[in-house]
């Protein structure tokens, strides 16, 4: 769940403070065809912009950064110290709410927005607010198992590092994503406080519409954000979250997690995993 949102309160690229007319096509002639996602496997902000890359039917390279070291990458990139990053032929936008906006631009086949303002205007603001809850996602999740030896090796197992170098990376990198994510009592209760008004925002958002999609009847980025970004919670089958045996877990995590999955939101979540991804 490493990448994205650090906490702070970044301001999304929004279409129209970006000055993007997304109801016209864009010429993108000048834009090479190799296409690459600097990613953390396990981030859920990286998550967020694979689907959305997926969706379009875009063909794209995975490239996995190292945690820690990745900075080195980002920084000369794209000034920033998250992923995912974007490289598109030429050009290069960091952070997953810029990535999504910019592949609206220049890529609106099968868009992810809506053509009317007040639908358009309603995702825009979904997303915002869900891009924010992953940060909370994050840090209650972490505060439950950050010391289970199975989330260090989803973290760093892609990288086929020898034994002995993983052996030392372990507990170094555990300590500085403790650190960096601030996984502590208070703020991982804050994040549980947070978390719950986010799934009860979902939920009364899908009693709105026709409880398959958060606005209008069609797959957009507010359901890619929120699906993506609560999908840590639920494990959806095949996901880089579906690393435990759950039966190994304390016995209040496991009945936590369960309600969960029964209520209308991890229901939902599933569903568009099952459905839409």
């Amino acid at each position: 769940m490493l990448g994205g949102r650090r906490g702070q309160a970044l301001v999304p690229m929004f279409a129209g403070e970006a000055g993007l007319d997304l109801s016209q096509s864009w010429q993108i002639d000048d834009i090479m065809t190799d296409r690459i996602l600097y990613q953390f496997p396990i981030s859920h902000y990286c998550e967020k912009s694979r689907w959305q890359l997926d969706f379009k039917g875009l063909d794209y390279q995975e490239k996995n950064l190292l945690p820690g070291p990745h900075r080195l990458r980002t920084r000369w990139m794209a000034r920033i110290d998250t992923l995912p990053i974007l490289r598109d032929g030429r050009r290069t936008v960091g952070d997953s709410t810029k990535i999504a906006y910019y592949l609206e631009k220049y890529y609106p086949q099968r868009s992810l927005l809506p053509v009317a303002p007040d639908q358009r205007a309603r995702v825009i603001e979904l997303e915002q607010k869900f891009d924010r809850l992953g940060v909370d996602v994050r840090r209650w999740l972490y505060g439950q198992i950050i010391d289970r030896p199975e989330v260090m090796q989803a973290m760093l197992n892609p990288y086929g590092l020898p034994g002995v170098v993983q052996s030392v990376l372990t507990p170094l990198t555990r300590e500085g994503v403790r650190r960096l994510y601030r996984i502590e009592p208070k703020a991982v209760m804050r994040a549980g406080q947070r978390l719950e008004e986010g799934l009860l925002l979902l939920e009364e958002q899908l009693k709105k519409g026709s409880g398959r999609y958060l606005v209008g009847d069609q797959l957009t980025l507010a359901d890619i954000a929120a699906a993506s970004l609560l999908a840590p919670l639920l494990s959806p089958a095949g996901t880089p979250w579906d690393i435990f045996d759950e039966s190994t877990l304390p016995s209040a995590l496991q009945s936590e997690l369960q309600k969960l999955r029964e209520r209308p939101a991890g229901q939902w979540v599933l569903a568009r995993y099952a459905e839409d991804r």
